[in-house]
C-alpha cells in the first residue's frame, strides 16, 4: 500500500526549500522544522502545558517505531504540539527498544533533537555526504508510522560533541500536518530562543564551526536583581550565541551556583535546557502561572531599568512537565 505523506511545515514555511547558501552549508539550518522531545508521562506533560495556556495538540496515539539500522521495532505514544511557534513531537517510549528508550534511560525527560527539513532526498543525501567527510555519520534512521501514514527521520551522531542530536527530514512527508496547529496561546507567548546548558563553550563552538555553522559569540551578561527560587542569588553565567537562523540559539554556561543550568546538567546532562518565549506583560503571566501552582526557579533583569535595551527574564520550573524549563523574556519598549 502506498503510504500517505502529509505536510509538516506551517504557513509560508512550507515554501522555504533547503538550498545551499555559503561554503556548501544548506540554508535550512536557518530554521528548526521540529523538535523531538522524549517524555516518560505524556498525559502529565500535556496536562501541565494546558495549564500554561497551550491547547494546540494533535494526539497520534500509539505509533510504530522502526530502526533502519538494526531492524528493531518498538511502540510509542506520539503527540504533536505548537508551543508559541515551536513545533514539537512529544514521544513516550512504550514496548521494545529504540533510541528514544535509550535517551530516556540516559537523560530522563527532555528534548533530544532539533530537526531540519530538506526540499528533497537528493539535497539531503548531498548534505549527509558532506557531513560524513567531516566525520559526522548517521547514528539512526527511524521510520514512524501510524495506520496508513508514516514519516522518516535521519539522526546524526552529534550529541556527544554538539550536545544535541541533529536530525533531518525531507520533502513533504509526515504523519500529520503541523498546519492545523496554531501558535496562539492564552498569554500570547512567542518563541524567542532554543537554549542549551553546557559546561565548556570552546569545544562546542569549534565543533559546530567545523560543520560550517557559526561559532559561539561569547558574552558575560551583567544581571540585575538575580533570584533563585525566590531568594536573592549571587550566581554568574556565560552566554554563547548563534544567530544564524530565524530563532536564536542561546548556550548557557554556569559559572557560579546556585543556577538552573547547573541543576539541569546534574540531573539530565548537557543538552537542550529550555525554550524561551517573549511576553507582553511579565507580571500578568507570572500571576497566571503561580496561581496554577507553577514555581519561578530563577529570574532577574538586564540593562538599566526603564531604559531602552533593558529587560527582565524569569524561568518556570517544568521538571515535572517534560523536563525542559521555560524562560519568559520581557524587553523594555518606549
Amino acid at each position: 500500500m502506498v503510504m500517505k505523506k502529509l505536510f509538516l511545515l506551517s504557513g509560508l514555511l512550507m515554501l522555504v526549500s533547503c538550498t545551499v547558501r555559503f561554503e556548501g552549508v544548506p540554508e535550512c539550518y536557518n530554521h528548526v522544522d521540529q523538535v523531538f522531545w522524549v517524555v516518560s508521562d505524556l498525559d502529565r506533560t500535556i496536562e501541565n502545558y494546558k495549564k500554561l495556556g497551550f491547547d494546540q495538540f494533535s494526539d497520534l496515539g500509539t505509533v510504530l517505531v522502526e530502526s533502519g539500522k538494526s531492524d528493531q521495532k518498538s511502540t510509542a505514544r506520539l503527540v504533536r504540539a505548537n508551543l508559541g511557534g515551536a513545533h514539537v513531537n512529544w514521544i513516550q517510549p512504550m514496548e521494545g527498544n529504540s533510541m528514544f528508550h535509550e535517551f530516556l534511560k540516559d537523560h530522563g525527560d527532555g528534548a533530544m533533537s532539533l530537526v531540519h527539513r530538506f526540499s528533497g532526498e537528493q539535497e539531503m543525501k548531498k548534505e549527509l555526504t558532506r557531513l560524513s567527510n567531516l566525520g559526522i555519520d548517521v547514528s539512526e534512521k527511524i521510520s514512524i508510522s501510524a495506520g496508513t501514514t508514516e514519516m522518516h527521520v535521519v539522526f546524526l551522531n552529534t550529541a556527544q560533541q554538539g550536545k544535541y542530536t541533529l536530525g533531518f527530514v525531507c520533502g513533504e512527508e509526515g504523519m500529520e500536518s503541523f498546519n492545523d496547529l496554531q501558535a496562539g496561546n492564552r498569554n500570547n507567548l512567542k518563541l524567542n530562543q532554543y537554549a542549551f546548558a553546557i559546561l565548556d563553550p570552546d569545544p562546542v563552538s569549534e565543533f559546530w564551526k567545523t560543520l560550517g555553522l557559526p561559532e559561539l559569540e561569547i558574552r558575560v551578561p551583567e544581571l540585575g536583581e538575580p533570584k533563585y527560587y525566590g531568594e536573592p542569588a549571587d550566581h554568574e553565567l556565560i552566554q554563547g550565541w548563534q544567530r544564524h537562523g530565524s530563532i536564536a540559539y542561546e548556550w548557557c554556561i554556569p559559572v557560579k551556583p546556585p543556577i538552573v543550568y547547573e541543576d539541569h546538567i546534574k540531573l539530565h546532562g548537557e543538552g537542550i535546557h529550555h525554550l524561551a518565549f517573549s511576553v507582553e506583560d511579565m507580571d500578568k503571566v507570572l500571576e497566571d502561572y503561580t496561581s496554577r501552582g507553577f514555581v519561578v526557579s530563577m529570574g532577574g533583569t538586564w540593562g538599566e531599568k526603564g531604559k531602552p535595551g533593558s529587560g527582565r527574564y524569569e524561568y518556570i520550573d517544568l521538571e515535572e512537565a517534560g523536563g525542559l524549563t521555560m524562560e519568559l523574556l520581557w524587553s523594555y519598549r518606549e
